[in-house]
């Protein structure tokens, strides 16, 4: 097949080359329309009943998620010299187109009796700011418990401020300008007045993820490029070779941002990757192809020969390689994750593209260039080249037993650390603890509970259920017991605005701060809110009565202490709630991210055993002998155990951004291998069946690219720890090193194994694949075109 290829493409150059600059031109025109991600990605299949119940209570309740919090560290907003400044700044926050409100101790509102018409009133706590009697204001204030720890601290001297965002705002590009202004005010202020404000909320966290994951894809790509270029011109010693090589993945990284567009999907955390990816997986295929072109013209001087057999030689085993490197991506498809299907998809597709590309570019590049010289090959014999693969072949030939020593001991080490491996997940676990937003996120902790959301639905199965006095008690009670959790902030309920009423039919005593008894509810109930000012009453019970809701925010753990917390809160909820009488469910961001966590983990590890059942049959229609593929998943399963021994000593946790590391690893790592055999295959034909001899040559020939490109790997992964987020720095550390132990792990155990299981595994049905990826000299019809 790939005869017929190398003649379509290599007398059609011209065609080729202008049907690529048109599919790349279109590729750069849709990648202009090419859109940043604004929500967190969903994690749970739309059918998962934890996804079902969350969506569910946005619709019952309203709620979008869509305020920011800010505190102001030790600043009093009552004092002279403070109030007018304060009172500015959140009339600033105010203008910025897209803003619903602005809520802070200055702007709260308080309730208060009136005599003369016998009815409470809702009235402004600084009714009047420029002749405000700041003393007792500051004094009604701090006397209404409503407010503690919702807008101020406990200790009165962290007075929060909360910025709420237009729904329509929230989800659209308008957002990420939206957080930028409300930023730009804080730091301004900051200066000002020398304070110290701590920012959070779901929409902060959110465009902080996004904004950084703008500025990284390109910064990802530039490293990329710099770091491969190095590298390319110190193997190859060739700025020919350097050019085209970059060509070809710069073409792949247009490619790879005008399929996302294509397809419709939004720039992510990983789909940004991708590029880099591109560049980092495409480098190896051109050093196969120059290393070949530059092998076979050192042989025999013929340059259009040369061209022919880059094709035809190594063009299947290149195709099969870059498949099986694509199929570890492609398993990500097969979880429910909107995230990682997008990646999967976009990261297979693009890396069957990128050998497409390499496959037309490096031949037609070379036809028309003149021939090489003695320097431009000259980097097949480097001296510390040769000394490395004599060292290898060393080894293969004496030291086997040394070699499954340490791979017995390397084994059993490695399990004892994948049992000190555990599972993590929380919201903001991409960010590094130095990362600013991490910082204001531990404040808000330390002084308020907690920052994400989690929220308790009482559904009394009765309309107007809620009203009745004992279930009211029922929710005061719960709220009372989820605040000995110090992981949890202070609650609020419609018991709340309840309480508060009372106090102010009382005068604003605050000692009446309290539910009523049943001959004063009906009355005070009367006073509820109605109308535009019910919006507090809307989000905490439902149009019915019958669904109370209790929202408390928690703080951002990771998986095993999150599900330590919900079994204490289920608790209290079954001490207080009969399951017979009460539907009671508990949800939220963190609940959702907690069940998408352990959720995506499983699918993740049920994508990673397809990969390898389907690569690994792949490689049985490769070399027909089941011997021979348990022989070739060893060396690229053992790194993966390695890893994993490494996580767990290091204490490194399993989430989904790490656990991609073994689709991804093993997917790449797999190519040396085929590339291996395949050329061991070949050998065995030629020498007349001498297996020792095959491997050392096979060993020598192949050795040199496996070489190059796992450093080229290495070091491509490596770019990824200077990545802001926490995962995507573990995915490029345990990457780079998985790849490495990969590389001598086929390089020295791969043939070891076929030395020391030599008549098991080349039996004559490995002679007759059903797939052939090299050919011999016998079988090439070479042709001059």
């Amino acid at each position: 097949m790939f005869t017929v290829i190398a003649r379509l493409i290599l007398r059609n150059r011209t065609a080729f080359l202008v049907a690529l600059f048109l599919g790349t031109s279109f590729m750069v025109y849709q990648a202009t329309s090419i859109q940043m991600s604004f929500k967190f990605s969903r994690l749970l299949p739309t059918t998962d009943t934890t996804q079902i119940e969350y969506n569910n209570f946005q619709k019952t309740f309203d709620q979008a998620g869509n305020t920011i919090v800010l505190a102001v560290e030790n600043y009093d907003v009552f004092s002279n010299e403070n109030f007018n400044n304060w009172h500015a700044f959140e009339e600033r926050l105010a203008a910025i187109e897209g803003v619903q409100n602005v809520i802070s101790p200055t702007r709260s509102y308080n309730i208060q009796r009136n005599d003369s018409t016998q009815e409470l009133e809702l009235s402004p706590v600084v009714p009047d700011y420029q002749n405000a009697n700041l003393k007792k204001i500051k004094a009604n204030f701090f006397n209404l418990p409503f407010y503690q720890e919702l807008l101020y601290s406990k200790d009165q001297r962290i007075p929060i401020l909360l910025v709420q965002i237009e729904e329509k705002s929230l989800y659209v590009k308008r957002i990420v300008d939206l957080v930028e202004e409300v930023k730009k005010e804080v730091v301004a202020f900051e200066k000002d007045n020398e304070v110290r404000i701590h920012a959070s909320g779901l929409p902060y966290i959110r465009m902080a993820n996004t904004k950084q994951t703008s500025k990284e894809i390109f910064m990802f790509i530039g490293l990329s490029l710099g770091i491969t270029t190095i590298l390319l011109l110190f193997f190859l010693k060739s700025f020919k070779a350097t050019f085209v090589s970059l060509l070809v993945v710069v073409l792949g990284v247009c490619w790879s941002l005008g399929l996302i567009s294509s397809f419709g999907f939004t720039v992510t955390m990983l789909t940004s990757l991708v590029p880099s990816l591109i560049i980092v997986i495409g480098v190896p295929n051109c050093i196969f192809l120059i290393n070949k072109y530059h092998s076979e013209y050192k042989g025999h001087g013929n340059q259009v020969l040369s061209v022919q057999r880059v094709i035809r030689r190594i063009g299947a085993a290149t195709l099969i390689t870059n498949t099986t490197t694509a199929l570890g991506f492609a398993a990500l498809t097969l979880t429910d994750s909107v995230i990682l299907r997008e990646f999967g998809i976009i990261a297979a597709v693009n890396i069957l593209m990128v050998f497409v590309i390499s496959i037309i570019i490096i031949p037609i590049f070379y036809s028309f260039s003149k021939p090489p010289k003695k320097r431009h090959y000259k980097h097949l014999e480097k001296d510390w080249v040769n000394g490395f693969i004599g060292g290898l072949t060393c080894i293969v030939n004496k030291k086997r037993k040394l070699v499954y020593l340490f791979l017995i001991l390397f084994i059993g080490v490695a399990l004892f650390g994948t049992t000190k491996m555990y599972t993590t997940g929380n919201l903001t676990e991409e960010f590094q603890e130095s990362d600013p937003l991490k910082k204001d996120l531990k404040y808000f902790e330390k002084h308020f509970g907690g920052i994400v959301p989690l929220e308790i639905i009482v559904d009394t199965k009765k309309k107007n259920g809620i009203q009745k006095l004992s279930n009211l008690k029922r929710i005061d009670r719960l709220q009372k017991s989820l605040a000995e959790l110090p992981e949890l902030s202070r609650s609020i309920s419609i018991v709340d605005p309840i309480k508060f009423i009372k106090q102010a039919y009382y005068r604003g005593d605050s000692t009446f701060y309290s539910l009523p008894n049943s001959q004063e509810k009906n009355f005070i109930f009367s006073f509820l809110p109605k109308g535009q000012d019910a919006s507090i009453v809307r989000s905490l019970v439902d149009t019915t009565g019958s669904k109370a809701r209790i929202t408390v925010q928690v703080e951002d753990l990771g998986t095993e202490e999150s599900r330590v917390l919900h079994a204490k809160i289920w608790e209290k909820i079954n001490e207080i709630f009969d399951p017979e009488r009460y539907d009671v469910t508990v949800t939220g961001a963190s609940v959702v991210f907690l069940k998408g966590t352990s959720y995506l983990i499983k699918n993740l590890i049920l994508s990673l055993v397809i990969a390898i059942f389907v690569i690994a049959i792949i490689m049985a229609l490769l070399f027909r002998s089941f011997a021979m593929v348990f022989v070739s998943l060893i060396p690229n399963l053992f790194p993966l155990l390695i890893t994993a021994g490494i996580m767990g000593y290091f204490g490194i946790p399993l989430k989904p951004s790490t656990i991609l590391v073994f689709s991804i690893a093993f997917g790449i790592s797999v190519d040396d291998t085929i590339h291996f055999l395949a050329k061991y295959r070949l050998e065995l034909r030629q020498s007349n069946w001498n297996i020792h001899q095959s491997i050392l040559l096979a060993l020598k020939e192949t050795g040199v690219s496996m070489l190059y490109t796992s450093i080229v790997l290495f070091f491509g992964f490596s770019i990824f720890i200077v990545s802001s987020f926490g995962g995507i720095v573990s995915l490029g550390i345990l990457v780079s090193l998985t790849l490495i132990i990969a590389m001598i792990s086929n390089l020295i155990l791969l043939p070891s194994l076929l030395m020391s299981l030599a008549q098991r595994v080349a039996n004559k049905d490995f002679n007759k694949p059903f797939i052939r990826i090299y050919k011999d000299r016998s079988e090439d019809e070479d042709e001059e075109d």
